[in-house]
């Protein structure tokens, strides 16, 4: 049978602040979880207990994460000021100033992801969109503007041997009005088509059943599901799509009984301190950044990712 979905479990932001700590006997055991840490376990325990609970990453700009941040930025500052009635070319120019900012630090050695494919991407995002944006950003009843929203809810379930729940968190680009329903808005980029195949990696993820429960639970507004607001960038180009991903109550039902499960396995890793290595995910997506780690004898990799790799946590519940 389903779990069911939890109703009024929210977290106030601000109320929660600690991510991994040894709760409950338990060494390194994460309690306030999301998407990306999830989804890094199901890649390869031994992954994630380097990544998100040690916090190594490989040196460098990763121009994918970085491009795709500034670019989230932007458009977040547009959408806003548009909604606070600024006409577009004032709002276009304040995007562009915030693109030259961020990119001060650069994206990296991607000839795609640029200072100058940002701010061609945003002005071509606003000119394809302009005047006629289906999408309206949503505005909540105590005037409290759809975008850039984080939201936690605690799960319906303890962790081992305590009264205490593990705790949710996320974060949703923005809600907007279409078609008569409400919908989370997810922005994604790609070097690659905008075809089918782009689309239907998010068909069934995860990521979008939280932000489906957290309407519900977090902002009660009941989200007819997601809409995937994709760009392709590329060297001389950049191209615009959207589709909608729909989820009802049974999906997110689903979505809870998935998620309780690969927590209690996730916890279970975490008491017998035991990340098995999954040996099918070292070569996807170019190659694991802890393949080479693991190619060496136990007794040495301590040593070598403190030597190479540098440290930057993950903090799921870090307010953006």
């Amino acid at each position: 049978m389903s779990a069911e979905v939890p109703a009024g479990d929210k977290i106030e932001v601000g109320q929660f602040h600690s991510s991994i700590a040894a709760h409950g006997g338990k060494p390194s055991l994460q309690i306030a979880l999301d998407n990306t840490s999830l989804s890094v376990y199901k890649e390869c325990p031994r992954k994630y207990y380097y990544k998100i609970v040690c916090g190594y990453r490989a040196p460098g700009i990763r121009p994918p994460l970085a491009w795709g941040g500034a670019y989230h930025s932007v458009v977040e500052l547009y959408d806003l000021l548009i909604v606070k009635g600024e006409d577009e070319q004032t709002a276009l120019r304040a995007a562009i100033r915030l693109a030259f900012s961020l990119a001060e630090k650069g994206f990296g050695d991607d000839t795609a992801r640029t200072l100058t494919t940002l701010v061609r991407t945003i002005v071509w995002y606003a000119a394809n969109y302009r005047a006629r944006d289906p999408l309206k950003t949503h505005i909540f009843g105590n005037g409290k503007v759809g975008l850039e929203l984080s939201f936690r809810f605690y799960l319906p379930q303890t962790i081992s041997g305590t009264n205490d729940k593990y705790v949710y968190c996320g974060h949703i680009d923005k809600i907007s009005d279409y078609a008569g329903g409400t919908y989370a808005v997810e922005r994604k980029h790609s070097k690659g088509a905008l075809n089918d195949e782009f689309y239907a990696r998010y068909a069934f993820s995860a990521q979008i059943g939280g932000y489906a429960t957290a309407g519900k639970i977090c902002f009660d507004t009941e989200l007819s599901g997601v809409i995937i607001d994709g760009a392709q960038v590329l060297v001389n180009s950049s191209r615009f799509g959207r589709r909608v991903v729909h989820r009802v109550n049974s999906h997110l039902e689903e979505w809870l009984d998935d998620t309780l499960l690969w927590v209690k396995l996730l916890e279970g890793s975490a008491v017998a301190n035991y990340w098995q290595h999954n040996t099918e995910s070292c070569n996807k997506f170019s190659g694991c950044e802890f393949r080479e780690v693991c190619s060496k004898p136990p007794g040495i990799r301590e040593a070598i990712l403190r030597q190479v790799y540098v440290v930057e946590r993950w903090n799921p519940i870090e307010d953006r």
